[in-house]
């Protein structure tokens, strides 16, 4: 059986951080500066403010995902990163972030990603968000362009490289109908249960 769910920072289960280790480190052996080889957890100073979508499968997690919503503390290094320092405090405010976003090796190119993307961006939404940022290696831009999200720059980050950083402005009905994302039907069904 699987199942999705978003836990708060505080009731986040403690496997999410060793899956992390086990995808990040042992399968694909990248540079993580917040990893602790004694404990193989992956753990970051943006999981204090953190939503955290888990996947599991049978009682095992087979996907995670982390979103931060600005306004709800320090998004730091990303801020700088992404841009988002730079923009209006409006924007700034109803602004977040998608980082640590995988998947176990036996359920990549199965859906489970893109319900999980899904059910994260539903959580963003009804928390505020109207805008998600992200940053993904090249290998993965085709993916993320078809889902909706907007090339934005490229840039350095400290431990994955040259990478993409991207925004789904994930209110704009109009914009995500037009692209044919698969959250515009989602988008369409929060709106107007929100009454937006």
């Amino acid at each position: 059986m699987v199942e999705y769910r978003v836990y708060s920072a505080a009731d986040c289960p403690p496997e999410v951080f060793r899956f992390r280790y086990g995808v990040y480190v042992e399968e694909l052996h990248r540079k993580q500066t917040y990893a602790d080889h004694d404990a193989k957890t992956i753990i970051d100073p943006l999981d204090k403010t953190a939503h955290h979508g888990v996947v599991t499968k049978d009682g095992e997690i087979i996907a995670v995902v982390r979103l931060n919503l600005v306004r709800e503390g320090s998004i730091a290094p990303y801020d700088a990163l992404y841009g988002i320092d730079k923009l209006p405090e409006d924007e700034r405010e109803a602004a977040s972030i998608c980082t640590r976003n995988m998947v176990a090796a036996a359920h990549r190119k199965t859906g489970v990603s893109i319900r999980m993307l899904k059910m994260i961006y539903e959580h963003g939404v009804r928390a505020g968000a109207t805008s998600c940022y992200m940053d993904v290696n090249e290998p993965l831009l085709p993916l993320f362009l078809k889902m909706g999200y907007i090339r934005l720059f490229d840039k350095e980050h400290p431990d994955y490289g040259l990478v993409t950083v991207m925004k789904l402005p994930v209110t704009d009905l109009k914009y995500l109908t037009e692209v044919r994302s698969p959250f515009a039907p989602l988008c369409k069904k929060l709106l107007e249960e929100m009454g937006g």
